[in-house]
């Protein structure tokens, strides 16, 4: 009886500390793997420390950094362990899509748009494919177009 009673409280101790967030030190380590593509330690906070995908650091997901910073694997794995491909920062409005845009990342914009990722407006309804040509990125704007991204949103000179 008394191996039961410990084997009992072992796992219940284990589980409690799952349970907790994450430390600073182990944010840094963590969201520092998401940026560098560090699959292998991307992977056991995931797998091991339960990390919440939808927790976010300076209101970037680690989907959403995945993107920024142009790690294609990393951001396959966390679609994969359930990660909400359609976050959008609050300030910017950038999902991974623009942010994958503006890198000029087609392998990325590809697998977004594959995944079925929201093809939002940024800020005053401005399209992605204008604001791509604005920032006279005119071979990913027309890359879009050939994916089927739709120009549709403000047309004025002025939209905000």
């Amino acid at each position: 009886m008394k191996y039961v009673l410990k084997s009992f409280a072992l796992i219940m101790l284990t589980i409690s500390l799952n349970a907790f967030a994450l430390t600073d030190p182990q944010e840094m380590e963590f969201t520092g793997a998401v940026n560098d593509g560090d699959m292998k330690l991307v992977k056991m906070y995931v797998e091991t420390m339960n990390v919440n995908l939808e927790d976010s650091y300076f209101a970037w997901t680690p989907f959403l950094m995945a993107a920024a910073k142009k790690q294609l694997e990393v951001v396959k794995y966390l679609k994969e362990k359930g990660a909400n491909i359609n976050y959008s920062h609050p300030v910017t409005r950038f999902n991974a899509l623009h942010h994958a845009a503006f890198n000029e990342d087609k392998l990325m914009v590809k697998y977004l748009i594959d995944a079925g990722i929201e093809q939002n407006n940024l800020k005053g309804n401005v399209t992605l494919i204008r604001a791509l040509k604005q920032d006279r990125k005119e071979d990913m704007a027309n890359y879009l177009i050939s994916l089927g991204v739709k120009d549709e949103g403000c047309q004025e000179d002025k939209c905000f």
